[in-house]
């Protein structure tokens, strides 16, 4: 594999695990914040171009740096998921704007458990690319 694609894909991957860590803690810190940011999901088409493009490519970097890390297959696969469900968002906007209010809504009153779940999926993402 490319050496430079790689490490390329591994800082993308510590991105991702910064944002996810800050995102746990501003739901704990400000959830009244978080819960604003959350629910610009998908409502508008440039919103949900910006979530969809880095959503690919959080899942291209998946892919690129899974055969550099522990449990390759099921890193892989999830990089595919992350991928493809972007793809997805881009070509059915409206069904991901159908989902995405209600869901955001829905969990609006379990936002410190999310917040925690954020924080150590951030932990263990780190673990796996240390």
């Amino acid at each position: 594999m490319n050496a430079p694609l790689v490490n390329s894909a591994l800082v993308i991957l510590w991105l991702t695990c910064l944002y996810l860590l800050l995102l746990g803690a501003a739901m704990l810190l400000v959830p009244e914040r978080a819960f604003r940011f959350l629910s610009a999901f998908a409502q508008t088409s440039r919103a949900n171009l910006i979530e969809s493009a880095l959503r690919f490519i959080a899942g291209v970097a998946f892919v690129f740096a899974a055969p550099a890390l522990d449990h390759p297959r099921v890193i892989h696969w999830f990089g595919l998921f992350l991928a493809a469900t972007a793809i997805l968002f881009v070509v059915a906007p409206r069904l991901h704007q159908r989902f995405a209010g209600p869901a955001v809504a829905s969990v609006a009153p379990y936002l410190s458990v999310i917040g925690a779940a954020s924080i150590v999926l951030a932990l263990v993402l780190a673990f796996f690319l240390s």
